[in-house]
Formats: structure tokens, sequence, C-alpha cells
């Protein structure tokens, strides 16, 4: 019984993981928005840049919303599957078979679903994320770091030993998942050619095309 619903829940974790924020909210734009800003983009941040912070604001709080409900799914399971059902719903927002696998990079999936098992973990990994991003304005760097500090939060707080290790592996897993999405910002990272965070829309000559999907 329980590897049915466990199968059950990642397949359905899974296909929520799959619809995108930033296209549905591209597709339900007005058409004068679409049409000043371009084609659409998955990142949050180039989506930023070419439609205006509100709207990217608007494609992420799906994206949230999308993961909280694959995360209470989740509950369904024992013991951690609010982070399973997390890791599940990430997985098919990164790698969704409808659009060959090319999605986005399922952070912000992951930590709403830190956030829905454990506050602790969410404000962990979120503080995380906010100081990184302040003091480099690197999205990626930032993202990154939160979802290795989601592991090691996992790890400090929950309360069994065995249970310590499952969620940390978990996040982990996750993790590692998320920085094969970003090997492209750690590369350019590593060269010093990653761009930093711009608020507001960025000149067409600083949109890079091939993160156009």
């Amino acid at each position: 019984m329980i590897s049915l619903l466990l199968i059950l829940v990642a397949a359905i974790s899974y296909g929520i993981g799959m619809v995108s924020g930033p296209r549905y909210i591209y597709a339900h734009m007005p058409r004068r928005v679409r049409r000043s800003g371009g084609r659409c983009t998955i990142g949050y941040t180039l989506f930023a840049r070419r439609f205006g912070l509100k709207w990217a604001i608007a494609a992420a709080a799906f994206d949230a919303v999308k993961s909280a409900v694959a995360a209470v799914l989740g509950l369904l399971l024992p013991v951690i599957g609010t982070l399973f059902a997390g890791f599940c719903v990430m997985l098919g927002d990164m790698f969704p078979f409808n659009r060959a696998f090319r999605g986005g990079k399922g952070v912000l999936c992951l930590m709403t679903a830190l956030w829905i098992a454990d506050w602790r973990i969410g404000v962990f990994s979120s503080i995380v994320f906010i100081v990184v991003v302040t003091m480099s304005r690197y999205v990626s760097l930032a993202s990154l770091s939160a979802c290795l500090a989601g592991a090691v939060a996992a790890w400090i707080f929950v309360e069994t030993e065995q249970l310590k290790a499952a969620s940390g592996l978990v996040v982990l897993f996750a993790f590692f998942a998320a920085a094969w999405r970003h090997r492209g910002s750690i590369a350019r990272l590593a060269s010093g050619s990653e761009e930093k965070m711009i608020w507001g829309r960025a000149p067409e000559d600083k949109l890079r095309e091939d993160t156009f999907v």
C-alpha cells in the first residue's frame, strides 16, 4: 500500500511540477506586455528583466502555490513525504518530459517544500538565500547556497537520527539536481562572467538568448 501511494505521490507531484509558472503567466499576460518583452523565458530573473518585476513575482507565486499543493499531498506519506513530494515537483519543474526535459531551475519548488516540511528548515535556507544574494547579487549562487543550507538544516532540525539521514539525503539529492541545472551558471561564476542581479528590465544586449524556451 505504501509503495503504491509512494508512486502515486511521485507521479502527481512530477505532473504538477511540469506546469511552469513563467509560461502560464506569459500565456495570460496582456498582448501588449508580451509584445514589449518578447519571447518567454523560464528563469525568474530574466523574466523580470523582460516583462517587469510584478510579472516575475506572479510567476514565482504560481510556482510556489503548485509546490505547496504537491508538498501537502506528500503528507499522505509517512515520515518525510513532504520533502519527497517537494523533490518530485522540483524534478517536474526542471525536467518536464513534454518540453524535451528543458524546464526551470526548480529551487523555488524545493524551498516551498522545505517551509511546509518544517518552518525552521525554511527559515534557515531562506536566510542563507537572502544573505548570499544581498552580498553577491548572484541569484544562481544564492539559490545553490539555499539548497545546500536546506540539506544541512534538515539534518539539524529533524528529530530522530534515522530521519535526519533520510531527510538530509532527499534535500541533498535536490541540491545536486539544482547544481546540474545551474551548471552553466556555475561555469560563469568560476570564470567571473556571471551577470549580477538587475532590478527591472535590462537592455536587449544584456539578455542571453540561449536561455529562452
